[in-house]
């Protein structure tokens, strides 16, 4: 009885580490359940900028004038790679193309949307 307790008990085991294995695993551009960004394959220079920017331009189009801070970070769902503060001006900069080096800049004054821009992006 001891040893059928113990497959069990390591068939468990080994099947909750496949799953783990398999959610750990995510496409470039998709968040995980667990927040996380897949990062692009094969581009040697920043693959988790590419990842990123793949990520934001499918939800970027959601963001529009007027919106809060809460309501910009729940549809973004992660920080952004820039920010800047001007006076009464907060900005985040989303990498929305990675091939065309495009940062997309969400101002906010008063805590609500005023504008969206685009610039080139500078790396690092």
């Amino acid at each position: 009885m001891k040893r059928v307790s113990l497959a069990v008990s390591i068939l468990a085991l080994a099947l909750g580490a496949c799953a783990s294995t398999r959610n750990t695993t995510v496409t470039p551009g998709a968040m995980s359940d667990a927040g996380i960004i897949g990062p692009c394959r094969g581009d040697s220079r920043d693959i988790q900028a590419c990842g990123n920017a793949i990520f934001n331009a499918s939800v970027i189009s959601q963001v529009h004038a007027g919106q809060t801070l809460m309501e910009v970070r729940a549809i973004m769902r992660h920080d952004a790679e820039r920010h800047e503060v001007a006076g009464k001006n907060v900005s985040w900069g989303y990498i929305t193309s990675y091939e065309n080096k495009m940062l997309t800049w969400i101002t906010f004054t008063d805590r609500k949307v005023s504008s969206l821009s685009h610039e080139e992006w500078l790396r690092d």
